[in-house]
């Protein structure tokens, strides 16, 4: 019952599910008559304060259920992308070359770029839940296989074994999005993800030079990785749920469910706006990828130290993260949303250019600013994934495992280039070539329309 004696009927209800409005009235909340069929609602207020209020909760929790495959995602790719840092220190023991370590930098993103989309499409009939829970599992021992790991061989299937796990854990925390969040937060979760990934890794590539000299072992570290994403593997066994009731996006019903006529999933991997992202996610992943590895052995060339090297990893990552959440509270609605992105992309190619130049530590820190704020194209070029039209809500896990392959072929193509590259003509200028890709991100920056717009999305 409404304020003022109104009745709230089944036509009211049907018509609020009909926008989309995530509607769960509790079976106390019934009254059935023979003659007619009422709802009472039997909380004070509206219909929409009450919805507004069943949201809010449901999204609570699922901040926690996000911020908790966030934390398990990212501090995989703290294993990954710190390899920089720890490749001196392999390539002393194992004896590597240039280009080994260019193979060994790149192997977890060959998994990912391989099986991304077959592992996408095999784990969508499964609980997300268990999904994610088995990866994680999956993860910590396999840090302990590379930890153990008597010769580069050993190591490099461990590497590459990791990157698919890891790749894995991307669908299952896309279905649980679209589960907890209406369609038009979905830019500011993805840039939650984005910031929580910059702060992490900042954490990351600070704390691993430290790490490393107090234990004076890599392979030490690695077994306490493992054991930390073995306590994760936990906690979220504990705290993981899926919703049950998941918000409208729009298409209403399509989370949970297989079929719904599903898209052909050739039209998905064929639609035009999920080409330009994977182009353009591709080649930005080359550009971060040889700075991320071959920076602390560039730096230390000049005679830069590790933990210098580490700080300005830091510096980058955060950078991204914090403008990348900024600029999603009002990127969507911008009329010229295409020329940030064009003027991103820009500063990409420029500063990743630059910073290969110097060896002044106050120049370093202005330029990897700068590389920073270029990372803030991540989580708007990334959602563009949850938003293609006529892609039924049950293969959006395919669209974002092909953006998470495309992303993984730039990952190896970095570190690869770039290593075969230094043999020829030296590691600077073999860093200079691999930043020049990130122009290859501006197809996507002038042909995508950005919106964030509710009712635009929905259509």
């Amino acid at each position: 019952m409404c304020p003022g004696g109104g009745m709230v009927d089944a036509a009211d209800l049907k018509s609020a599910s009909r926008k989309g409005v995530g509607v769960r009235v509790p079976s106390w909340a019934f009254h059935n008559k023979a003659s007619d069929f009422m709802i009472l609602v039997a909380i004070p207020g509206t219909l929409k304060e009450i919805v507004f209020k069943m949201n809010s909760e449901t999204q609570k929790y699922g901040w926690i259920v996000i911020s908790l495959w966030l934390v398990a995602t990212m501090f995989g790719f703290i294993m990954v992308f710190t390899i920089g840092l720890l490749l001196p220190s392999i390539s002393e023991e194992l004896n590597l070359s240039p280009g080994m370590q260019g193979i060994l930098g790149s192997s977890a993103f060959l998994g990912q770029a391989l099986l991304a989309i077959p592992m996408a499409w095999w784990t969508s009939r499964f609980n997300p839940i268990a999904v994610i829970t088995s990866t994680i599992v999956l993860g910590a021992l396999l840090l302990v296989l590379q930890g153990w790991s008597p010769s580069f061989a050993v190591l490099l299937i461990g590497r590459f074994a990791f990157g698919i796990a890891l790749v894995t854990m991307e669908p299952p925390g896309a279905k649980l999005i679209y589960q907890w969040f209406p369609i038009n937060k979905i830019l500011f979760v993805n840039a939650i993800q984005n910031a929580v990934f910059g702060f992490l890794m900042a954490i990351g590539v600070m704390l691993t030079p430290i790490l490393l000299e107090a234990l004076n072992d890599w392979r030490v570290l690695l077994y306490l990785s493992g054991a930390v994403y073995g306590f994760i593997a936990i906690v979220w066994t504990l705290l993981g749920r899926q919703n049950k009731n998941p918000l409208g996006n729009g298409k209403t019903g399509e989370v949970d469910t297989e079929f719904y006529p599903a898209t052909p999933i050739i039209k998905v991997l064929l639609h035009k706006d999920l080409l330009l992202t994977c182009l353009g996610f591709a080649a930005a992943a080359v550009v971060f990828s040889s700075f991320n590895t071959f920076f602390p052995t560039l730096a230390d060339d000049k005679g830069i130290s590790l933990r210098w090297s580490g700080i300005i990893l830091a510096v980058n990552f955060v950078t991204g993260g914090i403008l990348g959440l900024v600029m999603s509270k009002f990127f969507g609605k911008m009329s010229y949303a295409n020329l940030v992105m064009v003027v991103l992309i820009v500063i990409m190619v420029a500063s990743y250019t630059l910073i290969t130049l110097t060896d002044n530590r106050a120049i370093l820190l202005i330029l990897v600013v700068f590389t920073g704020i270029s990372g803030a194209y991540f989580p708007i070029l990334y959602t563009e994934a949850f938003k293609l039209k006529g892609v039924t809500i049950n293969r959006i896990p395919i669209a974002i495992a092909t953006v998470m392959a495309a992303f993984g072929l730039g990952l190896v193509i970095g570190p690869l280039i770039t290593g075969f590259l230094e043999q020829i003509t030296g590691l600077q200028l073999a860093m200079i070539v691999a930043a020049q890709f990130g122009v290859l991100l501006l197809p996507a920056g002038i042909l995508i329309k950005f919106t964030n717009d509710p009712q635009e999305l929905e259509n």
